[in-house]
């Protein structure tokens, strides 16, 4: 990734501490960064709170970024650990052991929305109706197009774990999509 010129003025410039460049990129990347927060805790309230959050973290390390990724993917990490953080804290995000599901998973299943004539929209409704857990893994997978050992990471779960939640999840998503 190469940043240009300017780019790399304005983020040299925000490490400084500079808040026009901060609220340039404050601008540039809020929207985003509240609707993959909106995705996963599903509170527009909530998820104002992290994007801004996760913006003011961003600013305040932002010379830890080694701007060998770039920013955008760089904050939607620390936007993503900040949402799953608090669906922790509150509660609403079960967590289990690997052992309870200890099972081969075959990865090669995957979901041919458009073969089928399903519609986003569609896919979104039965999301919806999925356990927390379910529609957490399955955003970061489908929706964010994060790897399994990216999804095992940030949600503190092993590889193996992750597995079995995905297929678990794609077969309750495949289930609630009958019945829509």
């Amino acid at each position: 990734m190469n940043l240009t010129e300017l780019e790399n003025d304005v983020f040299d410039l925000c490490e400084k501490g500079d808040r026009r460049a901060q609220m340039q990129v404050y601008n540039d990347y809020a929207k985003g960064m509240y609707h993959v927060a909106l995705r996963i805790v599903e509170d527009t309230a909530q998820a104002e709170d992290i994007m801004q959050e996760s913006m003011i973290t961003a600013f305040a390390k932002i010379n830890q970024w080694n701007r060998e990724a770039t920013f955008g993917s760089w904050l939607k990490r620390i936007v993503i650990n900040n949402s799953l953080t608090y669906k922790r804290k509150a509660s609403k995000m079960p967590t289990t052991s690997f052992e309870e599901y200890h099972e081969t998973i075959d990865d090669s299943e995957s979901i041919d929305m458009e073969n089928a004539g399903w519609t986003a929209k569609r896919v979104m409704i039965a999301m919806k109706e999925l356990k927390a857990s379910y529609r957490e893994v399955l955003t970061l997978s489908l929706i964010e197009g994060m790897d399994n050992e990216e999804i095992a990471q940030i949600m503190g779960i092993s590889h193996g774990m992750c597995r079995t939640t995905i297929s678990r999840a794609k077969t309750s998503l495949r289930s609630k999509m009958e019945l829509i």
